[in-house]
């Protein structure tokens, strides 16, 4: 890999999107003005990113009373007493129920998309979180030693000197000896001095809520789609059949929908804000949060850290003097094998095996530290946190947002022209126009004033030989 591709693979930038969302306006319910900047903690912003929230959910409860008012007014209209055709309409609804279930397709994708970026992050911060416990046990390990040199080991040696040499050689043994304690005695402070700029922090916390939150993000966000997804095929079926049960349950199950994507739209129009404005300065957000327990400096060095730098200044120096610490002890030990060495006492052997040992492990744990708390694979976890949330996220999330409002909309066109489909479906009942004139047409016998049958003589229809209608004839 290149320097320049090892650059950019280490160095977060926005993208377009992160700056046109984080200028969108954040007004509090008192319709007052608020700072864009990320502080989840403050209860204006709270408000601003709960006021945008509202805005889609307002509107949808808006049309859905327009659109009970208007149904109510296509139910107590005279009904049509011949059919119209509904030729147009019928290819107008499935055109548009087309192009919805099309504007859903960027959703499931942005859903996608949303959890692979969420994925990284939550990589990355279980890396880190590794890095740190690792750095922390191994800096309770090097405190161990070293009080077990400067209490134990180095006490037990000095025993044996006391008794196995002569009084010129013991002095010069004992001055030896105190080297190698204050030696582990300056390690041990060295480490402590570590150990207090870095108290017991996890990031484990952070992994647990976020999977957490982020498998209930997505399990919603595939039952809003995926229900919508199911009511407009209903409709399709509905629109095919020409049922009007059908048309009125879709009409009925419509207003649930609206108001699933109306509030998914609302959900992710906040978030994706907000999450503008964390990715707009994530760094800012981090010193922010993690000065409360550690220094704002050994963040920032972490953060940065420049080209060519390891450890921040502070680590770098309190690894510096306790490498040269458990040098000089080292050294120290070589000079009293060199003194003892002569008068072959095999006393000596295991206290100086037990301190150089112990030596070793605090020279070996030393370097561990330093790879722990080098800056370069923390930032390189840090950059790919980062990246993860406002760069493969944010772009999911954009998605999202664009597919709800979108869906919601040609949504909103359906459910205004069902009703009308569902007046102009069906076959009407009424009186059709006869033609007098037809003689091909059968005609009622004519009746008299009392609703008794009156026929005519003249006619063919009449009855001659009938003599109830004899014996009533009057006499002439």
């Amino acid at each position: 890999m290149s320097e320049l591709e090892a650059t950019d693979s280490e160095t977060y930038i926005k993208e377009w999107f992160v700056d046109i969302l984080h200028q969108f306006p954040h007004v509090d319910f008192s319709f007052k003005t608020v700072n864009s900047t990320f502080k989840p903690d403050s209860i204006s912003y709270r408000e601003a990113v709960f006021f945008l929230c509202s805005l889609p959910v307002i509107w949808c409860v808006i049309f859905l009373l327009l659109t009970s008012c208007c149904l109510c007014l296509q139910c107590i209209r005279k009904p049509p007493q011949k059919t119209d055709k509904s030729t147009c309409l019928r290819v107008s609804l499935f055109i548009i129920i087309f192009l919805s279930i099309g504007i859903l397709t960027p959703g499931f994708y942005g859903n996608e998309q949303t959890s692979k970026g969420v994925g990284k992050f939550v990589e990355a911060v279980k890396d880190t979180n590794e890095t740190i416990t690792e750095a922390v046990d191994t800096l309770g390990t090097l405190n161990d030693l070293a009080k077990s040199i400067s209490e134990r080991s180095v006490l037990a040696l000095e025993n044996v000197i006391r008794q196995y040499t002569n009084e010129s050689v013991r002095t010069s043994l004992e001055s030896l000896t105190n080297d190698i304690t204050e030696a582990a005695k300056k390690a041990r402070g060295d480490v402590a001095s570590i150990r207090l700029a870095t108290p017991n922090i996890t990031l484990y916390y952070i992994v647990q809520d976020t999977t957490d939150y982020e498998f209930y993000r997505w399990i919603g966000t595939v039952v809003a789609l995926c229900f919508t997804l199911g009511v407009l095929l209903l409709i399709l079926i509905a629109i095919w059949q020409k049922s009007k049960c059908i048309v009125m349950l879709s009409i009925f199950i419509g207003f649930l929908t609206l108001l699933v994507i109306w509030g998914s739209a609302g959900f992710y129009l906040g978030g994706t804000v907000a999450g503008a404005d964390l990715c707009y300065d994530p760094d800012l957000f981090v010193e922010n949060v993690t000065s409360q327990k550690v220094d704002r400096a050994i963040v920032k060095a972490y953060i940065e850290c420049p080209l060519g730098s390891t450890d921040p200044d502070m680590f770098s120096q309190n690894i510096k003097m306790a490498r040269d610490a458990v040098t000089q002890a080292n050294n120290t030990l070589y000079k009293i094998k060199a003194i003892v060495k002569p008068f072959n006492i095999p006393q000596l052997m295991e206290p100086m095996r037990r301190v150089a040992e112990e030596l070793e492990y605090c020279s070996g744990n030393i370097t561990v530290l330093a790879e722990d708390l080098d800056c370069r694979e923390i930032h390189k976890n840090y950059i790919q946190a980062v990246q993860g949330i406002c760069n493969t996220s944010m772009l999911g999330l954009v998605f999202i947002l664009l597919c709800l409002p979108v869906s919601g909309l040609m949504f909103i066109l359906t459910m205004c022209l069902l009703p009308r489909f569902w007046r102009l479906i069906g076959k009407k009942r009424g009186y059709r126009p006869v033609d007098d004139a037809d003689p091909f047409c059968p005609r009622p016998p004519p009746y008299n004033g009392y609703g008794s049958i009156h026929p005519d003589i003249g006619s063919s229809n009449s009855f001659p030989n009938d003599r109830s209608y004899i014996g009533r004839q009057e006499p002439l």
